[in-house]
């Protein structure tokens, strides 16, 4: 473990001020928190929300200190919300989040940038970086946050924590900030197994889609995508896995090459809906916003209706593709991300790279509406390595006991 590492700090307590928070993991502005009900199985647990989930008498802020200004009191509580109060689970208050949850860095200009409990000098990765921070810290039980491009999925991967991207449509996020109807799930993070499947127990509910897994598929295009250091890493535990199993192949997802469907598809879909959800807002606010953010919206508001109509075609394909491919019970096993959590200090350029690898590596679970687990099962100088399971849509139960019993 790191030398920098903030680990097991005391667990949060429902308070009606902000939270003593030494991970700067929860927004102050417009803090709420509530108990759950007794005796039931999430009773002991308490859990954070990322900051884009309306909350009945609570404002939202999406990562921007302008939409929450003009942001109203919410009349309802989003149903996850809902079920987790209602299953025992205390909120503890709402997890800061990227700007508009449009990056995966973790940082923030306007509300500061949560610290990633495993190595204070790394990113913590987002946009679900407050949940992941508080999670792998010890604040709190579990977190959920919303998931496009990996928002929890890497966060979870640089923050050692269990997480998973869902099914799409596998639970219900209604009362999310608008984002990319298309891809954009609710997603859940845990440090422990059995929080972890407690969770999954009353958001996911039974598979519908029920049968065995039979083979792992190593994707070989996406272990293309990443250092060879980080390639070299995975040996071991695809060897463990594969034993599991029986039965270990070698495949291809993408013969005209992942980055293709990230720069063709998803990005054209995403940019086209981020458009939809934000355009207006920004139009009538003119918010103040930081070069990244900023540079992709500006791309987003000139793509045609005619491009993306076109890219919802190809995501058919694929999501075709990769139904084929997964009908007979296979695991593909992936990194999560394409690195370790960066330094803070590393360059721009060295972070754009990552960034770039990492979406080649993201877009499949997305693009292909199937569950996405990614385990700490890894760690390289001292800090945290993701490994990334996927299987057929709605096997996210199966796929959860499958690959828990390779953490120690």
């Amino acid at each position: 473990m790191s030398n920098y590492a903030m680990k097991q700090l005391e667990k949060l307590t429902v308070s009606t001020t902000p939270p003593y928070d030494p991970l700067q993991s929860f927004v102050r502005d417009n803090h709420i928190a509530i108990k759950g009900l007794s005796g039931k199985l999430l009773s002991s647990y308490v859990f954070g929300a990322k900051d884009v989930f309306r909350i009945k008498g609570s404002t939202w802020g999406n990562g921007h200190p302008d939409w929450l200004r003009y942001s109203e009191p919410d009349s309802f509580t989003a149903s996850a919300i809902t079920r987790l109060l209602d299953n025992g689970a205390d909120l503890v208050g709402k997890t800061v989040c990227d700007e508009l949850c449009y990056s995966i860095s973790g940082e923030n200009w306007h509300y500061g940038s949560p610290l990633n409990p495993t190595d204070t000098r790394r990113l913590t990765g987002g946009s679900s970086s407050g949940s992941c921070s508080a999670t792998a810290g010890g604040l709190v039980d579990f977190a959920i946050g919303s998931d496009c491009l990996g928002s929890v999925r890497v966060p979870a991967s640089y923050n050692g924590i269990i997480g998973i991207r869902p099914s799409y449509e596998r639970i219900q996020n209604d009362g999310e900030a608008p984002y990319c109807k298309s891809m954009d799930v609710l997603g859940f993070v845990a440090s422990e197994k059995q929080v972890f499947q407690d969770v999954a127990t009353v958001l996911l509910g039974e598979d519908s889609n029920k049968g065995k897994f039979t083979k792992l598929y190593i994707v070989d295009d996406a272990f293309e995508m990443v250092d060879k250091k980080v390639k070299e890493a995975f040996d071991g535990v695809m060897n463990e896995i594969g034993n599991k199993l029986g039965k270990v192949e070698h495949i291809t997802i993408a013969e005209e090459g992942l980055d293709y469907w990230v720069k063709e598809v998803f990005q054209v879909i995403q940019g086209y809906e981020i458009w939809e959800s934000y355009g207006g807002f920004i139009n009538a606010y003119r918010p103040r916003l930081s070069p990244g953010p900023k540079d992709r919206l500006e791309k987003a508001s000139k793509i045609t209706r005619e491009r993306y109509l076109e890219a919802k075609e190809k995501k058919k394909e694929f999501l075709q593709r990769m139904e084929t491919l997964l009908l007979d019970g296979a695991v593909l096993i992936t990194p999560t991300a394409s690195s370790i959590a960066p330094l803070k200090s590393a360059t721009l350029k060295e972070i754009d790279r990552l960034r770039t690898q990492s979406s080649n590596l993201l877009c499949i679970s997305p693009l292909a509406e199937i569950p996405q687990l990614t385990l700490p099962l890894l760690e390289q100088d001292g800090v945290p390595l993701g490994v990334t399971l996927m299987s057929a849509k709605h096997t996210d139960r199966a796929l959860i006991d499958f690959g828990l019993q390779f953490m120690k």
